[in-house]
C-alpha cells in the first residue's frame, strides 16, 4: 500500500529512487521505498490536514 509523503529541503536530486520533484511536492511511496528517505529527513509523511487542502498550483498572487 502506498502512502503520501512531502519532499523536504534536505532531499538531493533523487528521493527514494525517483527524481526529486521539488521541495514541498508530494510523492506516493510504499513503506519500503520511503524507509531510508524518512530516516534521512528527505521526506515527511503528509498529515491529514495537509491532505485535505486543495492544491494551489498555478495560483498567482
Amino acid at each position: 500500500m502506498r502512502k503520501d509523503y512531502v519532499v523536504t529541503e534536505k532531499a538531493g536530486p533523487f528521493v527514494a529512487g525517483t527524481r526529486n520533484p521539488g521541495k514541498g511536492e508530494p510523492l506516493r511511496l510504499t513503506e519500503d521505498q520511503a524507509r531510508y528517505a524518512l530516516i534521512a529527513g528527505e521526506i515527511e509523511p503528509v498529515t491529514k490536514a495537509e491532505a485535505a487542502k486543495p492544491a494551489a498550483k498555478g495560483a498567482k498572487g
